[in-house]
């Protein structure tokens, strides 16, 4: 007898579990869909076309805040596809601006770069993503900087105000504890202002040492997704 109603407790359960774990699934993607924000982009509109040039490259050039004479703050994200089992995905992104950095040229050649990202600060639209993201994946509590460190000099070409231009290069990102060599492509124009500088670096996360999170294997992360920066930069007065 006893055994007999342990089976039905178990036949009604069992299905009632698999209905509450498809309903969390089914809520957190209904929780998150829709939070796709546009990526980071520099733009070539007529107010930046018209910015002076004649000003010396040559010197040290600092990540400052705020938005740049493009109308953008300076601004470092990540973007990664999302998928609930039967339902569909998106792309989650998080921005933070709290970004620091100094780019040094010698005459018209970079010599040297470097950019520091707070990613404990990083925020997305939906809250409960942001604290997962705290001790699962990328770990800010435990891991709350990134980095990238150019390690490739290059020639910067005559530079055309309103203009992007393009260069490939190298550096070290260093990501969830994990510093690994890396081939960019950055993206540059001259402003009003100063300088916009655009990098979309892919990442493979367990190159990273990062696990991407899931929820009872339904709710599931892709393996890959990227590092976006944006940085308005402003050439430091000499002397400071």
């Amino acid at each position: 007898m006893n055994t007999l109603i342990q089976h039905k407790i178990r036949w009604i359960l069992i299905p009632l579990l698999c209905f509450v774990v498809a309903g969390g699934a089914g809520m957190y993607w209904f929780m998150l869909r829709d939070s796709s924000a546009p990526p980071l982009a520099l733009r070539t509109e007529a107010a930046l076309s018209s910015a002076e040039s004649g000003t010396s490259l040559s010197g040290t050039w600092t990540v400052v805040a705020g938005a740049g004479a493009g109308g953008q703050a300076t601004t470092a994200g990540y973007r990664v596809k999302e998928r609930v089992f039967g339902v569909g995905a998106d792309t989650a992104t998080g921005r933070t601006h709290d970004v620091t950095g100094t780019v040094t040229v010698v005459g018209t050649r970079v010599t040297a770069a470097r950019f520091i990202v707070d990613m404990a600060t990083l925020k997305s639209n939906k809250s409960l993503r942001d604290s997962v993201l705290k001790t699962e994946a990328i770990e800010t509590n435990k891991y709350p900087t990134a980095g990238f460190t150019l390690t490739k000099p290059f020639a910067l070409s005559t530079v055309t105000p309103g203009k992007i231009y393009t260069v490939e290069t190298r550096g070290v990102l260093q990501l969830h504890g994990v510093s690994r060599r890396v081939s960019v492509t950055l993206r540059y124009e001259e402003t009003k202002t100063g300088f916009e500088l655009l990098v979309d670096m892919p990442i493979l996360m367990a190159d990273y040492s990062i696990k991407a999170p899931s929820v009872a294997g339904i709710v599931s992360v892709a393996n890959h997704g990227s590092l976006e920066l944006l940085a308005n930069l402003a050439k430091r007065a000499t002397g400071n």
